[in-house]
């Protein structure tokens, strides 16, 4: 950030040197007995303005001619609150250059002065993220100064009421914009600084301001994957509830990180950003705790009941659709090789093996409207594209649920008109169906591992791999067509219209079958030619650049499996925390009425081991102390008994 202050300077004095008036001479070389004249003098306007419509007071800031800028403030004061009107520095008052400058004393004497700090703005194309941009600041110069890290700055600004709570275009206060920079150790000074300089009810509003995309600081710096700013931030609400030599019990506030009632918590936006650095926040702390206290208290016995129910309603469907009503055609109908013929809707139920089929098929329509009932309006809210590209939401899985329900409900239409076409419907919806109970396998480390493998490959390598093949196969299949069309077609069989010649052309691709033409019989040249030409480009070559795709896949995502598994089941916890009744669920964590903190927060413990408080001997010898070995666990437990917490959800270990 500080290179694009920097970069912005530069491009501001370019910029301002080309500027001819004699005003402008004056202020950039600090002339100030010509500068004098000038103002004194009638044929001259103060007012006038640069090339890029800055005034003499800009040009002298930017250029660091103090003597010339107090002169000017003092012949011509209507200057100071003065913008730049130029789209690209728009909004730009001399206050803003003297805190881009870090100039102390300049930014003093302009608010001795009466320099405008609560509604001034730089709001440029040039300060605003996007193609133009030179470095977006934050817009009102309290946000400036706190870009800059420069404390006397801040400090002044501060002292003459800069609202810490003024948002930019974007949203953004000043709190938001120090989670964007990226020299930490900065960021924190300012932000403790900030922390001591102002009420802590202020504070604490101003934290719970959202932008535009309704972020909270804390939601940005996880939403920016800054898991250093996160912990941080959280560390700052921490509060020690009791000390008992090396353990501390820490209270972590989850009024913006549980899901429970917000629906753009912090854990909402670990689990739908595709940001690959977001998923190193799932291992801090108070996540870490929240997501398994989560999973532990309610998660994984809904999840089971869930595949259990799924698992028992797919074989119901399976069993159903392998005793459909089926009927011998009589030998007028038969063509020796379909002998077998729907029912109609009339004779379909008639003895009692079919009303008992009939209610597992009603069992069947009854789960499908279920399932669109559930999905299709989280399909709307999250949106089509993060189905498809986000494994840890479910990636394709849920989009194929809704496919099914609207399969079975094609069946069921074809069931009541007696289409003999049902049968497709029903092997399409079987194949969906029991597909989809890979989807449960997110429930189980090892399995869950391998289907995040199975989607990356499948809708990475595979979708683009094929899309190229398609291309080549339909050229080869157009030529192999072509040159059987003036042969007798009796012998060659596989090539007796397109559509036969596309599906040879495919069992060539997959090495099933060998160039099927017969040995007695002269063919041309040219197939054999083309053939090998196709053998090679595409069964060799295609098929083994798909096999290197594949396996550059699998070890790529071989390293972060374990962490994007972890993401899965945090969104299966979400999901399942939205979708179970919240009778059957509790609230994670400690009511602050327990604690005596808010009564409108929760929060969640956490036992935390220092070694802060060791005898220096034995942190020099690196002697590791454990809480077993301290012989803490039943004066911990006493003590949670003792003062009252015993009757909420236990806290896990860190």
């Amino acid at each position: 950030m500080h290179q694009a202050r920097y970069r912005l300077l530069a491009v501001i004095m370019n910029e301002s040197l080309r500027t001819s008036s004699p005003l402008f001479r004056a202020a950039k070389a600090n002339d100030y007995f010509t500068m004098k004249a000038l103002l004194e003098s009638k044929d001259v306007d103060p007012l006038v303005r640069g090339n890029f419509q800055e005034t003499i007071l800009h040009t002298a800031l930017l250029n660091g001619s103090r003597e010339v800028a107090e002169l000017i403030l003092d012949k011509v004061p209507a200057l100071i609150n003065e913008p730049v009107t130029i789209d690209k520095y728009k909004g730009e008052t001399p206050l803003h250059i003297a805190i881009l400058k870090q100039d102390v004393d300049a930014v003093q004497h302009l608010l001795k002065r009466g320099a405008d700090v609560i509604h001034a703005r730089a709001f440029g194309t040039c300060f605003l993220p996007g193609k133009e941009s030179l470095g977006y600041f934050g817009e009102y110069p309290l946000s400036f100064a706190a870009c800059t890290g420069n404390e006397e700055i801040i400090r002044l600004l501060i002292s003459y009421k800069a609202p810490l709570e003024a948002q930019d275009s974007l949203g953004n206060t000043v709190l938001h914009m120090l989670v964007l920079q990226s020299d930490n150790e900065m960021v924190y000074h300012v932000y403790d600084l900030l922390t001591m300089l102002l009420p802590q009810k202020t504070f604490q509003l101003v934290e719970s301001l959202t932008n535009k995309d309704g972020l909270t600081p804390l939601k940005l710096a996880v939403s920016e994957g800054d898991a250093k700013m996160f912990n941080y931030l959280v560390q700052k609400q921490k509060k020690a509830y009791w000390t008992m030599g090396t353990i501390s019990y820490c209270i972590y506030d989850l009024t913006y990180i549980d899901s429970w009632s917000d629906q753009k918590s912090v854990l909402d936006i670990i689990t739908t950003s595709k940001n690959p650095q977001v998923r190193n926040l799932l291992d801090t702390t108070p996540i870490k705790e929240l997501l398994n206290h989560k999973w532990q208290s309610f998660g994984h016995k809904n999840f089971l009941i869930w595949m259990c129910s799924y698992m028992m309603y797919i074989v119901i469907f399976t069993i159903c659709s392998l005793y459909r009503p089926l009927e011998p055609m009589s030998s007028e109908e038969t063509n020796n090789i379909v002998v077998m013929k729907q029912k109609t809707l009339k004779n379909a139920y008639r003895q009692w093996e079919d009303f008992l089929r009939l209610a597992g098929e009603l069992i069947t329509v009854i789960g499908a409207i279920v399932i669109l009932i559930n999905e299709v309006p989280y399909l709307i809210r999250i949106g089509f594209k993060n189905y498809i590209g986000n494994a840890s939401i479910g990636g394709p899985f849920p989009l194929l649920m809704v496919g099914y329900s609207i399969v079975i409900f094609v069946v069921v239409l074809l069931r009541c008109l007696g289409n003999d076409n049902e049968a497709v419907a029903l092997s399409i919806a079987l194949i969906i169906g029991w597909c989809n109970s890979i989807y449960f396998a997110r429930g189980f480390k090892m399995l869950g591992q391998f289907s995040i493998m199975i989607q990356k490959i499948l809708f990475v390598d595979l979708l683009q791999w094929v899309c190229l093949v398609i291309i080549i196969i339909i050229g080869f299949t157009s030529a192999f067509y072509i040159m059987f069309q003036t042969l007798d077609l009796r012998s060659y069989p596989q090539f007796k219209d397109f559509s036969m010649t596309l599906y040879t052309t495919i069992d060539l691709m997959m090495g099933l079958i060998n160039l099927p033409v017969p040995a007695d019989v002269p063919s041309p040249p040219l197939i054999y030619m083309v053939y090998a030409f196709y053998m090679v480009f595409v069964y060799l070559l295609m098929m083994n650049i798909l096999i290197a795709m594949m396996d550059d896949t699998y070890w790529r995502i071989a390293k972060e499996r374990e962490q994007l598994w972890k993401m899965q089941v945090a969104s299966t916890i979400l999901l399942l925390e939205r979708r179970v009744p919240r009778f059957l669920k509790t609230q994670s964590g400690i009511p602050g009425s327990t604690l005596g903190f808010d009564d409108s927060k929760w929060y969640i413990g956490v036992e935390e081991v220092s070694d802060k408080l060791l005898p220096e001997k034995f942190r020099r010898h690196g002697v590791k102390v454990t809480r077993s070995g301290l012989c803490w666990s039943i004066l911990r437990k006493n003590i949670t008994q003792i003062i009252g917490m015993n009757g909420y959800p236990k806290s896990t270990s860190l």
